[in-house]
C-alpha cells in the first residue's frame, strides 16, 4: 500500500516593507536593504516550510521601472538569502496596477493557488505575511492564516484593520508566532492594533507610556503636555537639568519644533531617519523649556520601530521621551526590564528585543559647525561620508547639552570597573567580568557575560545592556569590563562602559 504523503507548507511573502525596507520603486539592487532580522527569521522558518515571495510592482505599469530592473531586484534578494542557506521555492510578481483589472494583483489568490498547483501546498497550513491590509486578505481569499507587519507601510494603515486581525512588530516576532503555533495552528498572538491606539489616546491625553525603539525602550509623553512631560521626569527620577529627546513620526513635525532645519542636518536625516539619530536644532518657543532642561535647543529624533512610529502617528504629535528605566542605571533592551518603573505608568506597548541596543547618536547643530554629543549606533564615520568634519564632544557637562552627558551613568547597582589586564585582583571577591569577546577565560571568575563571540561590535552594542543586567542580578562584589575596539560603534560602547563605571 503506497504511504500518504503530506502536502508541503508554506509562508508567502511580500517583498517590500516585509523582507527588505520599502524604499519605493525599486529598480536597481545597490538599492536593496534587507532588515537585520530578516535572514535569521527566514533561516528559522526554511526548516518546516517552502518560502515564496509574492509582490505588487505597479511602477512597472506605470513605466517607472522595466520588468528586468524588478527581475535584477527579484534575483539579488534571491542570492542573498541563497547565500544565507535559506531556498526560496519561486518568485510571483504583479506588474499591473489595482485599475488594471488584472487576475493577478494582490488580494487576489492567483497565485497562491497557482503555487498550490505547481508545489503540492495546503493552504490551509500556510501563511502570508505583509505589511498591507491587501496582504491579510490575499490569504484569507484561500483559507490560508495572514499576520499583518508594522514594518514598511505596515503603521500607515492600522485604520483599515479587522479587530481579528494578526499583528506583528516586524517578521521576527512573525516567525516566533508560526513556530510557536507551528503544531497545532492555534489562534496566534494579540492584536497590537488596539494597544496602539488606546497607548495613543493616552499620550494625546497628558498620560505616559513605555514604548518600543530600535534602540532601547522609551518612557513618553506629549511634548506640549506639561503635566505629562512632568509625569516623566517624576516615574523617572530624572533631574529637570537633563534634556529629553522628542520623537516624530514625519519631517512635516520638524516645523512644529525647531525654528529652522539646515541642509546638513536634512541630509543626514534623510538618510538616517527612521533610525538611532538625534540631532539637536534651535527649538521653537512651543516647546516647553522642561522638555529642553531650559536650553535653546530641541533634540528630535524619528526612531525606526514600528510600533513607536505607530504611536506617534496615531497620537498624531511628537512624544518627548527619555530611556524607560530610572535615571542613572541600565537602559531597558526587553520589556522585560521595565520591572518596578511599570507600576508607575499608564501603558507599557511590547515590542521584542531593541535591535540596536545602544542610545542614539546625537549631533547638534546649535553651534557653526555640526558637534557629535553622543556616540551611538551611526558612527562619526558615517556622518563625516555624508556632510564632511564634525566635531566630537562626547565628554559631560555641568549643564549637559543632550541626554547622556553625565559622568556616571547606564550603571549596575554592582560597582563596575573598566578592567586592565595587568591589575592586580582580590579574587576572594564574587567578581563578573564582562567580555568582548571572550578571550579572557579565566575560571576565578564567578560569572562571564561575553559580548559577542565572533568579535562583531554591533552584536557586542545589542547585547551589552542585557549582559549588564545579568551580572548585576547574581549578587556579586564587583564587575570587571572590558573595552572593546573604539572603532565604529565601538566608541559608543566604550562610552558607555565608562560612564558605567563613573570614570569617563
Amino acid at each position: 500500500m503506497q504511504r500518504y504523503k503530506p502536502k508541503n507548507k508554506a509562508v508567502f511573502l511580500d517583498r517590500d516593507g516585509t523582507i527588505i525596507d520599502d524604499r519605493g520603486h525599486l529598480g536597481d539592487k545597490s538599492e536593496v536593504v534587507f532588515y537585520p532580522e530578516t535572514f535569521r527569521a527566514l533561516e528559522k522558518l526554511s526548516r518546516d516550510f517552502l518560502l515564496f515571495i509574492v509582490t505588487n510592482q505597479p511602477g512597472v505599469s506605470r513605466g517607472i521601472v522595466s520588468r528586468d530592473d524588478v527581475d535584477c531586484v527579484n534575483d539579488y534578494v534571491v542570492s542573498m538569502l541563497n547565500q544565507a542557506g535559506i531556498e526560496i521555492t519561486d518568485v510571483y510578481v504583479c506588474p499591473h496596477t489595482r485599475d488594471g483589472n488584472c487576475d493577478c494583483i494582490k488580494p487576489k489568490p492567483h497565485f497562491l493557488q497557482k503555487a498550490q498547483r505547481d508545489y503540492d501546498i495546503d493552504l490551509s497550513q500556510s501563511f502570508v505575511l505583509g505589511d498591507h491590509p491587501h496582504d491579510i486578505h490575499f490569504a484569507e481569499n484561500v483559507g490560508a492564516r495572514g499576520i499583518y507587519l508594522l514594518t514598511g507601510h505596515g503603521s500607515k494603515h492600522l485604520d483599515e484593520l479587522s479587530d481579528d486581525m494578526v499583528i506583528a512588530p516586524g517578521i521576527a516576532q512573525a516567525v516566533e508566532m508560526i513556530i510557536d503555533g507551528k503544531k497545532n495552528y492555534e489562534p496566534l498572538g494579540i492584536n497590537i492594533c488596539e494597544e496602539v491606539q488606546k497607548s495613543a489616546q493616552i499620550i494625546a491625553n497628558n498620560g505616559v507610556v513605555v514604548f518600543p525603539t530600535e534602540t532601547v525602550y522609551g518612557l513618553g509623553a506629549n511634548v506640549f503636555s506639561a503635566a505629562g512631560v512632568e509625569r516623566v521626569f517624576h516615574v523617572k527620577k530624572r533631574p529637570q537639568f537633563n534634556p529629553l529627546i522628542v520623537h516624530i513620526a514625519g519631517l512635516e513635525q520638524i516645523d512644529e519644533l525647531a525654528q529652522e532645519f539646515p541642509a546638513d542636518a536634512k541630509k543626514l536625516a534623510e538618510l538616517f531617519w527612521p533610525g538611532p539619530l538625534t540631532i539637536v536644532l534651535p527649538k521653537k518657543p512651543a516647546v516647553p523649556d522642561s522638555v529642553t532642561a531650559g536650553l535653546p535647543t530641541v533634540a528630535i529624533r524619528m526612531p525606526e520601530h514600528p510600533i513607536a512610529l505607530a504611536l506617534i502617528r496615531q497620537a498624531n504629535l511628537p512624544v518627548a521621551a527619555p530611556s524607560a528605566n530610572y535615571f542613572g542605571q541600565i537602559s531597558p533592551t526587553s520589556a522585560e526590564h521595565i520591572d518596578r518603573l511599570s507600576q508607575s505608568v499608564d501603558m507599557v506597548l511590547q515590542g521584542g528585543l531593541c535591535r540596536v541596543g545602544l542610545e542614539s547618536t546625537i549631533i547638534s547643530f546649535a553651534q557653526p559647525m555640526p558637534r557629535i554629543l553622543r556616540f551611538g549606533s551611526i558612527t562619526l564615520e558615517q556622518i563625516e561620508q555624508t556632510i564632511g568634519p564634525v566635531e566630537t564632544d562626547s565628554g559631560s557637562d555641568d549643564k549637559p547639552l543632550s541626554p547622556g552627558r553625565l559622568p556616571k551613568h547606564y550603571s549596575p547597582s554592582t560597582p563596575l570597573i573598566i578592567w586592565r589586564k595587568d591589575e592586580d585582583i582580590d579574587w576572594s571577591k564574587r567578581i563578573g567580568l564582562l567580555s568582548f569577546n571572550g578571550n579572557a577565560n579565566d575560571e576565578r571568575f564567578t560569572a562571564v557575560e561575553t559580548l559577542s563571540p565572533s568579535g562583531d561590535l554591533e552584536q557586542a552594542a545589542a547585547q551589552l545592556y542585557a549582559a549588564m543586567r545579568r551580572l548585576d542580578a547574581q549578587n556579586l562584589d564587583v564587575i570587571f569590563a572590558s573595552q572593546v575596539p573604539d572603532i565604529g560603534i565601538g566608541k559608543a560602547i566604550n562610552d558607555r562602559l565608562k560612564r558605567a563605571a563613573g570614570n569617563l
